[in-house]
């Protein structure tokens, strides 16, 4: 995977797009596997958390991004709204 640039106004449309669905996919693993953590001993907590974790890994990895590309747009879109926002809206269109 080549680097892009991290500064929001340089991010390619399809990058915010494979981002935004992956947070939207991201976030329902989370959900799920929090409700099942809701009622799970300590030790299956922890299984599920390794579980939630290579899910979400997948999900990056279909969308042809790494965890640390992932974890720069999102961190770029805390400091810009309309960054914030097509991420958003990338992640409903997935839900």
């Amino acid at each position: 995977m080549e680097p892009f640039q991290t500064r929001p106004a340089t991010l390619s449309p399809d990058m915010v797009t494979r981002v935004g669905s992956a947070a939207g996919l991201v976030a329902r693993i989370q959900q799920d596997y929090a409700m099942q953590a809701e009622t799970a001993t300590e030790s299956a907590r922890e299984v599920l958390a390794v579980k939630a974790r290579k899910d979400a890994e997948r999900v990056l990895d279909q969308q042809g991004i790494s965890i640390d590309d992932y974890n720069t747009v999102l961190i770029a879109a805390e400091h810009d709204q309309e960054l914030e926002r097509q991420l958003l809206d990338a992640a409903r269109e997935v839900l």
